[in-house]
This record gives structure tokens, C-alpha cells and sequence, in this order.
């Protein structure tokens, strides 16, 4: 009897050390096995560009991934990349692809940039339907490597050609005031105005020393809704002069926006501000 026991112990310990080996080294060699993919780091990208009649350059990031593309030795990865028929967007007419084809090197970690030009010349915005462009992997050479079968979309959003700088008259129908103020640019392409909420927080009320400085989005004509204002929703809890809307009239120069505030006792109030330039 001691020796049947005996017997199934040294068994059980054979059959233990066993499985161990087992599940030790088959993920490691499947993982091995497995092939080093090329293809877009993004799926969506927005190319956004005034049209002007310019060009504007942008760029697609590309990378390789895998299990051996940081221990394999130094070959080069190389990617053709070719133009889905489903594009809208037409080569020549709102972009182009002076290659088609990268080489991704360890050097660079296996990392690049595929160059796209965006033509604007022709182009009257605001386009009834953003056009897009989706590219695939054609092919791909190198060392286990394989293309990773997705595809990247690109949208073109083509903005208006605006500019609303100067010097302004302004004029509100909650106090009528008159008075001036100047809309300059800001570096990411919005606007900022020395008095945004058409006077009305120093000429409407007894803050005769508090202006009300902001920024605002033009978009082909359409001002943005907005609390970008010292005293509006983003920059005070009184949400004074938050504008809700507006049109830009370039061919007159003039701005007109409607505002809200919810802070002073009586309201909250609404009215419309005209800018005039001078």
C-alpha cells in the first residue's frame, strides 16, 4: 500500500513539471512567429486650409509595429501606398502626392511622414460636402513584414478667406451706445475684440471701467457660438455677453452678434451688437 502511494506522488510530480513546460513555452514561440505590420498611425485626419488660392502642406504619420521590428537587424521597411476609388476627394483638383512610396528605417524607429499638398486654387468654400480621401498599403517590403490592411481617411475642410481686423464703431439695441473699439488676429486664426460684448458691460451698466474683452470664430460668414469673453461663460461665473451667433458681412465690414447674460438682477437680458469698420 506504501508503495502504490509512492507511486501516484512521483506520478502527480511528473505530470505537474510537464504542463509547466508546456504553457512556459508555447505563447513565447507562437508570439515569435507572429509578422511585423506597416500601415498609417491614424485612422481619421482633418486637413484644414483657407481657401486663398495657396497650397498647404501637411503630413500622414506611418509606423511599423511587431514582435521583432525593435530586435530585427537595421532593413529597411518600405510601404506603397494607393488611392481607394471610394475617395471623393480627386488628386489634382483638392490635393497631391508628389510619392506614393516610404521607407521607414530603424534609425528613425521604424517611423515617417508621407507628404500631402493641399490645393486650394479653384476651390470656393464653404463646399457642400467636405471631400475625403482613403488611402491603403499597397504593398510592403522587408524583413517579416506585412501590410496591416487599415486604411486612413482623410477629410478637406476648406475655410473662407476672411479678415476682420481694424478699427470698429459699435452699437448695441439694449442701451444704443457709440463708441470704437479694434478686432485683431489671433495666431490660431480666431479673433479677438477689446470690447466683445458690444459695450454693453461698460456703457449698459455702471461698470463704466470694466471692458469686456473676447475672441470669436468667423466661419464663412457664420460667427460661432461662444463664452470666450473676459466676463462670459469661460472666463466669469456671470456668463456676461456670451454671444450666441452672428454673421460677418465682408463686403460691408460689418459684424453683427447677439449676446445673453445671466448675472445682473432683472435679467437675464439679450441683445444684438453691431461692429461697423472704419
Amino acid at each position: 500500500m506504501k508503495n502504490y502511494i509512492k507511486n501516484l506522488t512521483i506520478l502527480g510530480v511528473i505530470l505537474m513539471f510537464t504542463s509547466c513546460l508546456v504553457e512556459d513555452t508555447a505563447p513565447s514561440d507562437n508570439n515569435d512567429a507572429g509578422p511585423n505590420l506597416i500601415g498609417f498611425s491614424s485612422k481619421t485626419q482633418n486637413l484644414s486650409a483657407v481657401s486663398d488660392g495657396n497650397e498647404y502642406d501637411f503630413t500622414i504619420k506611418m509606423e511599423v509595429k511587431g514582435p521583432t521590428s525593435e530586435t530585427s537587424s537595421a532593413v529597411d521597411a518600405t510601404a506603397t501606398i494607393s488611392i481607394d476609388p471610394s475617395s471623393t476627394a480627386i488628386e489634382g483638383v483638392h490635393f497631391r502626392l508628389d510619392s506614393k512610396t516610404i521607407t521607414l528605417t530603424k534609425d528613425n524607429n521604424y517611423l515617417g511622414l508621407v507628404p500631402i499638398t493641399v490645393i486650394t486654387d479653384g476651390i470656393v468654400a464653404p463646399l457642400p460636402e467636405n471631400p475625403k480621401l482613403i488611402l491603403n498599403v499597397a504593398s510592403a517590403t522587408g524583413q517579416n513584414l506585412v501590410a496591416n490592411g487599415n486604411v486612413t481617411t482623410l477629410t478637406f475642410v476648406y475655410q473662407c478667406f476672411a479678415d476682420l481686423s481694424g478699427t470698429y464703431l459699435v452699437t448695441n439695441d439694449f442701451c444704443d451706445p457709440s463708441f470704437t473699439t479694434t478686432i485683431t488676429a489671433n495666431p490660431d486664426g480666431s479673433w479677438h475684440i477689446g470690447s466683445a460684448d458690444g459695450g454693453f458691460l461698460h456703457q449698459c451698466t455702471s461698470n463704466t471701467s470694466l471692458l469686456n474683452p473676447g475672441n470669436i470664430v468667423e466661419l464663412c460668414g457664420d460667427i460661432l457660438p461662444t463664452g470666450d469673453l473676459d466676463f462670459g461663460t469661460e472666463g466669469f461665473s456671470g456668463a456676461i455677453g456670451d454671444i450666441s451667433g452672428g454673421t460677418w458681412d465682408a463686403e460691408n465690414g460689418i459684424l453683427t452678434m447677439q449676446h445673453t447674460e445671466a448675472f445682473f438682477t432683472g435679467g437675464p437680458y439679450a441683445w444684438t451688437s453691431t461692429y461697423t469698420r472704419q
